[in-house]
């Protein structure tokens, strides 16, 4: 059935996820958690439970024939994301990765995913038709790790395709084990802005991309006046909206259990914003994304139960 809402489509991977406090495992057995998770699927997730009636969410990877990979259709679906832009032609399982989470919520990741479906989502002749359908979209999002799984012709393909969209979305999203060379994805990310109308960054990874010693060098080195760009850093969101100045917005955290997906809600949470019928300022839609992530870093795992949403988001 054909519909006109707003198209937001989420680009990336879709892991299997096992998470949990492993430090028990060097003499006996443990419990740990089994799930699904991966950045831009994460950010999907929280943009479909927050938006209105007039956006429809899709997400777009490739999986396999697998258990697990059918298993993942499912879970998509109970989150109301539209499967229509997945490949399910893959000859592997998905990618696996662990989160070991520490007491006061730190994470260490360890990550299977050399054969993942999802680095070939743009190859072969049902890749280039997935590049047609990804195109021109309402909201587009991807991510650092999105772009990080693919060879060089797939990524230009994906660059291309957000520079499509009405409104396009990128993370910074940094993991030292995919961007092993520091000059490449500085010149890649720095592109990547160039064809982008929101900039999503965390400062930590802008330190590790980067090098830089405070927040402000970031507008500096992405000194462009056509743009949003929001820089996460400890309790405040910087951001500067095209040509205007640059403003900070305090937005306390109080206590974490689990930071796994604080970005990625706050993203979904933000882009939700975007799009609806409301004329919120941006300091508003910083506000009221970041209450979504307060709430999710009280609780363990990337995706909280939607029972523990909060109420009255928009």
């Amino acid at each position: 059935m054909k519909t006109n809402n707003q198209k937001a489509i989420f680009i990336g991977e879709c892991m299997i996820e096992i998470s949990g406090n492993i430090e028990k495992i060097k003499k006996s057995s443990t419990n740990i958690n089994i799930n699904f998770g991966g950045d831009a699927y994460n950010t999907a997730v929280y943009f479909s439970r927050l938006t209105d009636k007039n956006n429809e969410t899709y997400f777009a990877t490739a999986l396999g024939q697998d258990t697990f990979s059918k298993k993942m259709i499912s879970r998509f679906q109970s989150e109301k994301i539209n499967c229509q832009f997945i490949r399910m032609d893959g000859k592997t399982p998905p990618g696996l990765y662990s989160i070991e989470t520490d007491r006061n919520g730190n994470r260490n990741f360890s990550y299977w995913r050399n054969n993942s479906p999802a680095k070939k989502m743009f190859l072969g002749s049902k890749g280039k038709q997935l590049i047609r359908d990804l195109s021109y979209a309402d909201i587009l999002y991807y991510s650092g790790i999105s772009v990080a799984i693919l060879n060089d012709i797939q990524k230009e393909s994906l660059i291309k395709i957000g520079g499509t969209a009405n409104i396009s979305a990128f993370d910074f999203n940094y993991r030292h084990l995919l961007h092993t060379q520091k000059k490449e994805i500085q010149t890649l990310f720095k592109y990547i802005h160039k064809n982008i109308k929101i900039n999503f960054i965390s400062y930590d990874d802008a330190i590790e991309i980067f090098s830089i010693s405070n927040p402000y060098e970031i507008f500096e080195i992405l000194n462009s006046e056509h743009n949003l760009v929001l820089i996460r850093y400890k309790n405040k969101i910087l951001y500067k909206n095209k040509n205007e100045d640059i403003k900070v917005v305090e937005v306390p955290y109080g206590d974490a259990l689990d930071t796994t997906a604080a970005g990625d809600s706050f993203n979904g949470a933000f882009l939700a914003l975007m799009n609806c019928q409301n004329r919120l300022t941006i300091d508003e839609k910083i506000l009221q994304s970041h209450s979504i992530t307060r709430e999710v870093i009280k609780h363990k795992g990337a995706i909280i139960p939607i029972s523990l949403m909060p109420k009255n988001y928009n």
